[in-house]
């Protein structure tokens, strides 16, 4: 159970449809409480074309699959199935990796509702009546849901594809058929949010497809199954998010429900479900992104979330006769450019908003490997600009071969403004006296995030990253955990978190909870220049302006193309006295040294920066285990230990501060 505030103020970011909705929401619930342990919901037929003996599914997943003449002998092939082979052997074994647990027993038969995190285990009752936040009473639902997703079924589906060992496929059938036996329509955990539900829908649809060929599925399991499928359907299509809540969510229920919808074709009466979830996907992808690709939630790792599921629906529709408009597909193709552009420097995007290690399928690539999952992208649009790595598993998996053509050349230098947005990439090629080629400033001009409530967004306004070559130095801290250390949530997402400054040790924004903000700092840019000497970029925001003494903050930031020197001009607008901190967050590996004059010298690998202001002496410090400060997180409930530059002093009244961030000379 949440605090009374917390009710308080999720009612006050709700308009009236939404409150409405979430009225009915809740009469439609307790109606179930009831209906529900009658059984007193849709029956389904599964004689005729939906009998295991007939069943032929909607549409192909993966050509691999019906590809013959496949080299398995090959490279990377071989490396692939030798990869593939041994994660499917682990899961024989009811061994699975997720978040940060390695190989962890998840018990035989295993237990779906337990948290292997902490222990705990979610009571078995009718999902109406759990509250999936309340830690004490379920665990962190992500780490209770993630094995539920059954990422896991599709693995051994494609070990068998490329093994032909029926043992990966009769798996399948076990753990469905376990699973089933765990989790009867409408009760516990796994049937508590249509989003789970959704991608567990696809995930089904894979497996089956691809372990047909092996009949695996007694008559009897394979009536189960069917009846579950349908279930989790007409369940999903009378529940899609709705107002506050309709962020990433709402994209992937509407595909879950219309990749099953279209594979599960001889369904009755499930015509006006596909319609329906297949306009939300056109609808939601032009609302929940800007038209330069961006994601509306400012947060990156959702956005390669967002994408995959984009990309199985339209993968999905072309197979079926049922295409997306031309808006749809040059509005994804945009939002796969956009992420190359991010990606272009080091690998992968920025560590802006929150990430959860959210992905839809696993075909072989991590949810961090943005060059591989680009690659995508690539193929389906037949944009070898996109194509900025080496060979991508999951390209494969989906078209049967890896790129268009070959990687671009990783050497980006020209600057880039996403106005729309509010992102801005500073680049200087060639840059320095010591051989270390590119550096690149990425900063944040933007909203704090999408909808009334900003869920995955970070108190993060004028923030910025810097890289040299490929190799991070200044970077976001990340994101860590959502339900289990509320104190490691609320730091993450904080100010003091970013490399931005803080005034009176204020968020810039009021944060309500772990997903909710109230008053909000509202980005302006005031200035872009580009030319042959140098990148400039201004802006500024309102989220100081809530204090006793109202103070503007605004940052400047020059690179300089010829040197690669960056110049960081804080200004304070304020009548009073106040405390400033400003922060400077580094990689992990990343070596600082304090010098007597006040100056930082930082070094990662070869390369060597010096870090100066005009403010005061800068100050190093160091992650340890008192508290959340100073730690770097690079994946759901992983984190590393890390230093952080820190610039604190007091000013009076209007203040500018000027900091530069240089090579070191030798």
């Amino acid at each position: 159970m949440q605090k009374p505030s917390w009710y308080l103020h999720r009612l006050r970011s709700m308009n009236a449809s939404e409150i409405l909705w979430r009225m009915r929401g809740v009469v439609s619930a307790n109606i179930d409480l009831v209906r529900i342990p009658l059984r007193m919901y849709p029956k389904v037929d599964v004689t005729g074309t939906l009998s295991v003996s007939r069943f032929t599914g909607g549409f192909e997943c993966s050509p691999v699959a019906t590809e013959s003449s496949m080299d398995w002998g090959s490279e990377p092939l071989r490396s692939w199935r030798d990869r593939l082979v041994h994660k499917a052997d682990a899961i024989l074994a009811n061994r699975l990796s997720f978040f940060d647990l390695v190989d962890q027993d998840v018990d035989d038969p295993v237990n779906w509702h337990t948290d292997f995190s902490s222990g705990k285990t979610a009571a078995l009752k009718l999902s109406g009546l759990i509250d999936y936040r309340n830690f004490d009473d379920v665990g962190d639902c992500k780490l209770v849901w993630e094995p539920n997703r059954h990422h896991q079924l599709v693995v051994l589906a494609r070990a068998y594809v490329a093994t032909s060992d029926k043992r990966y496929a009769i798996k399948i059938a076990d753990l469905m058929s376990e699973w089933l036996d765990s989790n009867p329509f409408g009760y516990g955990m796994n049937w508590k949010s249509p989003l789970e539900v959704g991608i567990r829908l696809i995930n089904w649809v894979w497996a089956i497809e691809l372990s047909k060929e092996a009949n695996v599925f007694s008559a009897e399991l394979w009536s189960r199954v069917l009846e579950s499928i349908y279930l989790a359907m007409w369940d999903l299509q009378r529940k899609f998010s709705q107002g506050s809540s309709a962020n990433n969510h709402l994209i992937g229920e509407a595909a879950g429900v219309f990749i099953a919808t279209s594979y599960f074709s001889e369904f009755a009466d499930i015509g006006k479900w596909r319609e329906e979830s297949q306009k939300i996907l056109e609808e939601q992808i032009q609302l929940q992104s800007y038209s330069d690709g961006c994601t509306r939630e400012h947060a990156f790792g959702y956005q390669f979330f967002v994408i995959q599921f984009l990309t199985q629906s339209l993968l999905a529709g072309n197979q079926t006769g049922r295409p997306f408009s031309p808006q749809f597909q040059s509005r994804l193709h945009q939002m796969y450019r956009f992420m190359a552009e991010l990606c272009a420097d080091t690998g992968g995007p920025p560590n802006f908003g929150d990430a959860d290690d959210g992905y839809v399928l696993d075909l072989g690539d991590l949810p961090e490997q943005a060059k591989q999952l680009l690659a995508v992208g690539a193929q389906l649009f037949d944009d070898e600009s996109l194509v900025i790595g080496e060979e991508s598993e999951t390209a494969f998996w989906l078209f049967g071969k890896q790129t268009v053509g070959a990687p671009t050349a990783h050497e980006k230098t020209e600057s880039m403004p996403f106005k729309e947005s509010g992102y801005y990439i500073l680049r200087a090629g060639n840059a320095g006296k010591q051989g270390c080629d590119n550096v690149s400033v990425f900063f944040d001009c933007a909203d704090l995030g999408y909808g009334s409530i900003a869920a995955h967004g970070h108190a993060d306004c004028l923030s910025f990253t810097l890289a040299v070559g490929d190799q991070e130095i200044f970077v976001d801290s990340g994101t860590y955990d959502y339900f289990t250390h509320p104190e490691w949530r609320e730091y993450f997402r904080s100010t003091r978190a970013h490399n931005t400054l803080a005034v009176d040790g204020q968020c810039q924004s009021e944060s309500l909870g772990p997903f909710i903000w109230g008053q909000r700092a509202e980005a302006k840019l005031l200035d872009w220049q580009d030319d042959n000497q140098r990148t400039t970029v201004s802006g500024e925001h309102s989220g100081y302006l809530r204090l006793p003494d109202p103070t503007v903050h605004r940052r400047t930031l020059t690179l300089h193309k010829d040197s690669g020197r960056l110049e960081i001009r804080d200004r304070l607008v304020a009548k009073q006295q106040h405390n400033v901190r400003i922060y400077f967050h580094t990689a992990p590996g990343t070596e600082l040294d304090e010098r007597p004059n006040g100056d930082v010298v930082v070094k990662r690998g070869s390369i060597e920066l010096l870090v100066e202001s005009d403010g005061g002496r800068l100050r190093v410090f160091y992650a340890d285990e008192t508290g959340p400060i100073d730690w770097i997180s690079d994946g759901y409930h992983r984190k590393k230990k890390s230093g952080c530059i820190v610039l604190e002093l007091e000013v009076g009244g209007d203040t500018d501060i000027l900091t530069q961030i240089r090579f070191k000379a030798t």
